[in-house]
């Protein structure tokens, strides 16, 4: 017995010590900046970046979505943007408020590769609190080939929507590919993607304020 509480005790210690390791990378590297010659002011095409306080979407106007992911989404008139975001499945739909969050839900999307979903959602206008990035037609064009094929589809090619999962009338979720887990959230999926087009961002973060600091 004094062998086995031995063991969890080492067991307990090398896991805070990772914890703490990667809790102090996870804040230095999000501080350090790439494409730091990018103003992200330059280029015509305004989009947006919304956080809940922990989860980042880009927010698009329609008119900057390509015809052939628009004509696939649904949403009610009077739309003028919609909000895109990638994460955990099970978070997305098990938790549809923090009060749900279960220790099983964010153990498995922490610890565990799991499987992730798109989240789209529809707005009327413009909220104060979004950052603004502003791209070039090339840098547009680039992001969303980054995007789309992280829409899962079906053998048509047409997204998969998960029919009924939405939290609201004014939102939806889709099938999608990639594993989450603490090395990749949604804020890192953000953050990938901006840096691949040249947009200044974190070097790497899994938290939305790594993006944040550096937009306007």
């Amino acid at each position: 017995m004094k062998g086995v509480f031995l063991f969890s005790g080492k067991v307990l210690a090398w896991l805070f010590l990772f914890l703490g390791i990667y809790v102090g990378l996870s804040f230095l590297l999000s501080y350090i900046p790439v494409n730091t010659a990018s103003s992200n002011k330059s280029g015509p095409n305004r989009i947006y970046a919304h956080s809940n306080g922990v989860h980042l979407d880009l927010v698009f106007p329609l008119e900057m979505v390509p015809d052939q992911l628009l004509s696939q989404l649904a949403y009610a008139p009077g739309t003028t943007m919609l909000a895109i975001g990638w994460g955990d499945k099970g978070f997305y739909l098990d938790t549809p408020t923090w009060a749900e969050l279960s220790p099983k839900v964010a153990i498995k999307a922490m610890f565990l590769p799991s499987a992730t979903a798109m989240h789209v959602t529809e707005h009327a206008a413009v909220h104060a609190t979004w950052s603004h990035i502003n791209l070039s037609d090339e840098q547009l064009s680039q992001l969303w080939a980054y995007i789309i094929p992280t829409f899962r589809t079906d053998a048509n090619g047409q997204v998969m929507e998960l029919v009924g999962k939405g939290y609201t009338e004014h939102d939806r979720f889709y099938e999608a590919h990639g594993n989450y887990s603490m090395f990749k959230t949604c804020n890192t999926w953000v953050n990938i993607g901006l840096r691949r087009i040249g947009v200044k961002t974190a070097v790497w973060t899994p938290m939305d304020t790594g993006v944040l600091r550096f937009l306007d």
